[in-house]
């Protein structure tokens, strides 16, 4: 059975925080970024009908100003059309960043846009326990709802390239099977709340049997 993937939101917009101008130059921030980078080959939306809709909400924006008869009504529109856009845009760049999650923030940044912040809780209880069977080590943490729980293991913990993930599911516990015994494994989990994967607990060191 093949394990699940975790799905991550890690781009942040925060559009509603923004005013019209700082939404406008946002998207042209974006353009520019993305523009002739090597990450983002063939950008959706098309960066020019980004460009087009920025200036569209800019020139609506100061007509408001004049409070013209449907000025600000137009640029409300303009505003929501731009915003599509923008979250279409986001999108995209989330799917080249999920692809590559060794480089995913690099990615993120580069198009201008900011990494969505983490709002899972570090695991504050983990156990890897040598199993009674030998070759076999009990791992458990603490139950959170609405979580997916993500363990991995190494020999080598000073590597980062040697952590293997093991499981990835919805059950806290899990047995790993097959390990050599007598030999050192080190275990961590981290929890994933709503397609967001938090920061690795503690690292267990496990003696095998």
């Amino acid at each position: 059975m093949s394990k699940p993937k975790v799905l991550k939101k890690l781009v942040a917009l925060d559009l509603h925080k923004l005013t019209p101008p700082q939404v406008a130059a946002l998207a042209n921030h974006c353009v520019t970024q993305m523009t002739g980078n090597s990450y983002f080959p063939t950008p959706t939306p098309a960066l020019a009908s980004v460009t087009t809709q920025a200036t569209a909400l800019t020139n609506a924006y100061d007509l408001s100003l004049t409070r013209a008869r449907g000025s600000v009504g137009a640029m409300h529109t303009e505003l929501k059309s731009l915003s599509v856009l923008l979250k279409l845009l986001a999108a995209y760049v989330e799917s080249i960043a999920n692809a590559d999650p060794a480089n995913a923030e690099t990615i993120i940044a580069s198009a201008g846009m900011t990494v969505k912040k983490s709002q899972v809780r570090l695991p504050k209880t983990f156990t890897a326990v040598a199993g009674k069977l030998k070759g076999t080590v009990k791992l458990n943490t603490l139950a959170v709802r609405q979580t997916a729980y993500i363990y991995q293991m190494t020999t080598d913990p000073n590597t980062v390239t040697s952590w293997t993930t093991i499981y990835t599911g919805t059950s806290v516990k899990f047995t790993m099977e097959g390990l050599t015994s007598a030999t050192h494994y080190y275990f961590r989990v981290a929890y994933s709340t709503k397609g967001i994967q938090g920061n690795w607990s503690n690292v267990l060191e496990t003696l095998v049997l």
